[in-house]
């Protein structure tokens, strides 16, 4: 009976369990194109190539995350900018953004301002939604401070619209019954609303939001862990960002569009990829820097609604550590244009 040399068996034993050593980074799903990062790293094997299985967590909502997130069973997570993310904070949450996620700027702005469709001439400024009711999607969230700085842009409150709450979908039939007036909603919404004929674009956070942008959503990461695992940490982010700027590259335009909408269309509830091409994608920066500015803003906004009892400093909330190693493997990326 053939034998293999000693030496062979004592390199099989060193180099095989290290090759094929994986760690298990979780991150939240939330089934949505904000998302798309995560999705792109996992089908092209951004995240393999670094020996990370990145374990998604199934969420409704980004505010279902904040127990995952304390407990460390969720390192990573999506979270909207809100009211119940800067009182988080204010809690003591041994959590950082570590990282941008989505923003509205001109031509990719997700977040609008809907009107009913048979309104069209009536509806013509802010100030023609006076007493009108107008959905949100929550309660002291980042479209009722975009709908909230839309109607004080023309000296008006929200105390002078009706506002009720209901979910995104829920928008469209209550349009058709004439149950509301105008919403505030994300894309594909939008353009699904608007080819139906329920409703059509208003207004967009981009055309209000300029200097700064507004910082619609942002990642964040357990501080305790990532502390602890610095190096799974930056190898994750690092692999990430190898997905996010393919997402940036093709919500631009680029040449690999198609490639990255049949991944996001596998993973999220946007099965129409036409839609892609009809809608405004929210904003990924490829280099992943906060606009701070707009997060102090939202968070000032918010206090004077009185849904902010304790403001925090937003400069100790952000740890860029694991942007800069990312951009230090892989270099400044530029921000590109269609």
């Amino acid at each position: 009976m053939n034998r293999a040399p000693g030496w062979i068996c004592a390199v099989w034993f060193i180099v095989v369990p290290e090759a094929f050593a994986v760690e298990t980074v979780t991150i939240s799903d939330l089934g949505i194109v904000a998302d798309a990062p995560v999705y792109v790293a996992i089908e092209k094997g951004y995240f393999k190539e670094r020996g990370i299985e990145a374990k998604r967590m199934k969420f409704a909502s980004a505010a279902e995350t904040t127990a995952a997130l304390s407990t460390g069973e969720l390192q990573f997570s999506g979270g909207a900018v809100g009211a119940g993310l800067f009182n988080a904070f204010a809690r003591g949450w041994p959590v950082r953004i570590a990282m941008s996620r989505t923003r509205d700027t001109p031509g990719f702005s997700s977040n609008t301002l809907v009107v009913r469709g048979d309104l069209k001439d009536q509806i013509r400024s802010m100030a023609d939604l006076k007493g009108r009711k107008v959905a949100v999607n929550a309660p002291a969230a980042g479209l009722l401070y975009m709908l909230g700085s839309m109607l004080e842009a023309e000296k008006l409150s929200l105390k002078d619209v009706e506002v009720v709450y209901m979910p995104w979908p829920n928008m469209g039939p209550a349009f058709d019954r004439k149950a509301i007036d105008a919403g505030t909603m994300v894309e594909p919404f939008v353009a699904q609303y608007q080819e139906r004929g329920q409703a059509f674009p208003f207004k967009r956070a981009a055309d209000q939001f300029r200097k700064p942008p507004l910082e619609i959503s942002v990642m964040l990461v357990n501080k305790e862990w990532m502390d602890r695992n610095f190096k799974l940490a930056t190898d994750f982010t690092v692999a990430y960002f190898k997905g996010l700027r393919d997402v940036h590259d093709a919500l631009v335009g680029g040449r690999n569009r198609s490639e990255v909408i049949d991944i996001v269309s596998r993973y999220t509830g946007v099965k129409d990829k036409p839609i892609f091409d009809r809608m405004q994608w929210s904003y990924m920066d490829p280099n992943g820097s906060v606009e701070r500015e707009s997060l102090r803003e939202q968070q000032d906004w918010h206090a004077k609604q009185g849904t902010i009892p304790k403001k925090v400093n937003i400069d100790d909330i952000i740890d860029e550590r694991l942007v800069r190693h990312a951009i230090g493997q892989l270099g400044v990326a530029s921000e590109k244009r269609p």
